[in-house]
């Protein structure tokens, strides 16, 4: 469909500038002829003035050598039409009255002349012929444009094979495994050298992409053993006779292991673009263990947290990623108010959470999700709410943020849910 587009754009842009150059050539061919002809008049004139003033001057009465041009001793002798024109434009040297009759005039020192040029306007006679075979000369031009545009594609066909061969190779190959060894195909032309490059950017994408593999494998290995340890390590913990401050250590300890653990499954899901499970979930048990995990940040502050959700209000998030994704906004929502109030609310299928701190600096609203990006403010790496924004697209979560000097907002909506 695309292909039979353009070559019906190539056809037309053929036929439009050709229809345009022929147009184009035909105004300015009646134009030169119509120049051309009054400036024969005009020639003539200038001759018969000069034959009648050296008549004038050995005292002969002037008779001009053409019938169609008059001597008039005077303007009292025009035809009363042209005396009227005159008035209005003295300067005008043609005229045309009614009957189709057409005159030039030309002024001398004694008198003037008239001539009366109706019979010679030769291009009026055949202005009608010259239009016709100008039409029959556009519709060859048309004809051969029409000819030309398809030659034209064809020949880019032609040559745009092996480009389309390039992008067959590269639109056929698994995502999974990138082609590669594929320029050798390729004469050594522009296509060839754009083969050649392509290849080579599509390895160092893939050594990139092995990498990166390697990393998630050796992060999975490497982390998921610590955390079996520590997990195990508590669990024998919690059976010791403690106090209660030690007892409130251990549980606090338990929680960030078990916030760690699910962090790494999700990350690595991430990383793996392996599917996130997502189950309904009730959601303020895990909103208030969100706010439990992160209340040390606000120990020392006058903050009033708010939590205005429904009991029964459930999502279709799956707990692990839901906690994730509110323990770093609750975070920063607490990192970021010194004193006010800290808002958790869920309406209309959508979770909010909204602080009345400082806000975000309007410069770098635009790229707050991106990585690294964080205000002056902030003590953090940056890493939190670009983590927080690939999950929600994963998710299908639509995410949106305003920020005043008044307090910052972010809006969680289930797109799927």
């Amino acid at each position: 469909m695309k292909a039979r587009q353009l070559r019906t754009r190539i056809i037309a842009y053929f036929v439009g500038i050709s229809l345009f150059i022929s147009i184009l050539f035909g105004f300015v061919c009646f134009l030169f002829a119509y120049t051309i002809e009054d400036h024969l008049f005009n020639v003539i004139l200038k001759d018969e003035a000069a034959y009648v003033s050296k008549q004038l001057s050995v005292g002969n009465i002037p008779q001009p050598r053409l019938e169609f041009i008059q001597y008039l001793e005077n303007k009292e002798r025009l035809p009363e039409f042209i005396k009227n024109t005159l008035v209005e434009a003295p300067g005008a040297r043609e005229f045309s009255s009614e009957g189709d009759k057409h005159y030039h005039l030309m002024w001398l020192d004694q008198g003037l002349l008239l001539a009366e040029v109706s019979e010679q306007l030769v291009v009026r006679k055949i202005k009608l012929g010259m239009f016709n075979f100008m039409l029959v000369a556009l519709c060859i031009v048309l004809v051969v444009a029409i000819l030309l545009a398809y030659l034209s594609l064809a020949m880019a066909k032609k040559l745009l094979t092996p480009l389309d061969k390039l992008v067959d190779i590269v639109a056929q190959a698994p995502v999974e495994k990138l082609p590669q060894n594929f320029s050798d195909q390729f004469v050594n032309d522009e296509i060839g050298g754009f083969a050649r490059t392509l290849e080579q950017a599509l390895d160092r994408i893939r050594q990139f992409i092995d990498r990166e593999q390697a990393f998630t494998r050796d992060a999975s290995h490497e982390l998921r053993t610590p955390i079996a340890v520590t997990q195990g390590a508590l669990t024998l913990l919690k059976q010791e006779m403690l106090n209660d401050k030690q007892r409130a250590l251990v549980e606090r300890a338990a929680a960030a292991q078990e916030q760690m653990a699910q962090s790494v499954e999700i990350l690595l899901a991430l990383a793996r673009e392996e599917t996130i499970q997502q189950t309904d979930v009730t959601l303020l048990p895990i909103v208030e263990s969100c706010v439990l995990q992160q209340v040390h940040k606000i120990a020392d502050k006058d903050i009033t947290v708010d939590i205005d959700i429904p009991k029964e209000a459930t999502i279709s998030l799956g707990e692990s990623p839901l906690s994730l994704i509110l323990s770093n906004l609750i975070g920063n929502a607490f990192s970021h108010v010194n004193q006010g109030l800290v808002t958790v609310r869920f309406s209309h299928n959508t979770l909010s959470i909204i602080d009345t701190g400082e806000g975000i600096p309007e410069d770098i609203q635009a790229r707050i999700f991106e990585s690294g990006v964080k205000s002056d403010s902030s003590s953090g790496l940056g890493m939190g709410l670009s983590i927080v924004h690939r999950l929600c697209q994963r998710l299908d979560i639509d995410l949106s943020l305003d920020s005043s000097e008044h307090g910052t907002a972010f809006h969680l909506t289930c797109v799927s849910c």
